[in-house]
């Protein structure tokens, strides 16, 4: 199989352990889009926080795309528009919310101007910290959001997550899909957002065939893209479900996995 897609997770898979692209596989990134090739950076990250990591790897130069809010946003680098974007259903979301706050944990929601979360906890600071946008805490903006959202995170607990990730099966309501993007986030989409989707969204959009693709990902919010893709990569340091549905386990981000995957496919 001649493959043409490259598309990667960025936190815990791009990224080591240090928050940091290495040097090896930032240089053999540049190579792998020289010689031809399409990279692609998928995300739970909201759009305006994966703009910076797309441009230092040069998507803008290659015309290249980012899937960002667990697919819930297709976005063109170069030109920074939406071609593709699914928000909540705004009735089941204030269930959403009800929800997350009944079980303990905190709400994050996203604004044009940053991240508001709903109260503190030990990991309610994280979202803000990763993705580098400003955040505050707003107790009050949960009561009156009347229009239809890209996605909530409930954060705190691992246990909780864990739990409450298992007990909702992927699902929430009729609408919307749930599932863990770290240990302490339960990240909650509507059905027709996956990351999974939007691929085969945006393949249909260049004309690639999704057989052509490969997917890397670590964390449970990666499987639906890594079921779709031509070819579905685990991280050494992913989960078990998600090595579990991998066609190909590669070495962890911090043994330059991404860089293992070129080299062995492309």
């Amino acid at each position: 199989m001649t493959y043409k897609m490259l598309v990667l997770d960025i936190d815990d898979t791009l990224l080591n352990s240090q928050h940091e692209i290495s040097p090896k596989t930032f240089q053999r990134l540049i190579e792998f889009q020289e010689a031809g090739n399409y990279l692609v950076l998928a995300s739970g990250r909201p759009t305006a926080s994966m703009f910076e990591t797309a441009d230092l790897l040069k998507l803008n130069h290659y015309n290249s795309h980012i899937i960002s809010f667990n697919g819930a946003v297709v976005s063109a680098v170069a030109s920074r528009t939406e071609i593709f974007s699914q928000r909540m259903d705004v009735d089941e979301q204030q269930e959403v919310i009800d929800f997350i706050q009944a079980n303990d944990l905190a709400v994050i929601a996203y604004t044009e101007d940053g991240i508001k979360v709903d109260r503190e906890n030990e990991y309610s600071h994280i979202e803000g910290e990763l993705t580098g946008l400003p955040w505050e805490y707003d107790e009050a903006y949960f009561k009156s959001i009347t229009q239809p959202q890209l996605k909530f995170i409930g954060v705190g607990d691992p246990t909780i997550c864990k739990q409450l990730e298992q007990d909702l099966g992927g699902r929430y309501g009729k609408q919307t899909n749930a599932v863990t993007s770290k240990p302490y986030f339960l990240e909650f989409m509507h059905e027709a957002s996956s990351k999974g989707s939007s691929l085969e969204r945006l393949c249909e959009h260049l004309g690639i065939d999704i057989s052509q693709t490969i997917a890397c990902g670590d964390g449970n919010n990666d499987l639906t893209m890594i079921e779709t893709a031509g070819l579905g990569v685990a991280m050494g340091n992913a989960t078990e479900t998600l090595k579990k549905a991998a066609d190909y386990i590669t070495a962890s981000n911090d043994e330059d996995g991404i860089v293992q995957v070129i080299d062995k496919f492309f």
